[in-house]
């Protein structure tokens, strides 16, 4: 008998700011929020299941109004009993923080959003990322 695979495409329609930030996700949002005058606020953590009973459980921001959406996501999972030390994009683990930008409005400028993000004084190093070239882009789609 023939087998068939599923194979699923997604759409990766979102921009991706690595973060070094030394400092708890509520301090950073909280920056985040004054340098950008947006409205970062903690909502429930992302739970990713995966294979043998393994969880992650991610700090989740969220600011989000009709056209855009802004999640600010810390890379490393919340340690709690039955979960494990991982992060959510493993082979970045050198940066502490994401802040995945999901942008339909064409007066939003992203290089202005991004030159603000690295004047605050907590964040030692940002940087754009290609999402293409992750090998675990699809631990952010939720």
């Amino acid at each position: 008998m023939a087998k068939n695979k599923l194979e699923i495409t997604y759409d990766y329609d979102f921009s991706l700011f690595a973060l070094n930030a030394n400092v708890k996700a509520y301090k950073l949002a909280w920056s985040v929020n004054n340098q950008l005058k947006i409205d970062l606020s903690k909502k429930d953590n992302i739970e990713l299941s995966f294979t043998a009973g393994r969880n992650l459980s991610i700090v989740n921001y969220l600011d989000q109004d009709t056209y855009r959406t802004i999640r600010l996501l810390r890379n490393r999972a919340e340690e709690s009993e039955g979960q494990f030390d991982a992060f959510i994009v493993p082979e970045m683990k050198n940066f502490d923080y994401f802040i995945v930008l999901e942008n339909e409005s064409s007066t939003f400028d992203e290089n202005v959003f991004f030159s603000k993000i690295k004047e605050i004084p907590f964040v030692q190093f940002a940087t754009k990322v290609n999402i293409e070239s992750l090998k675990s882009r699809d631990n952010l789609i939720f």
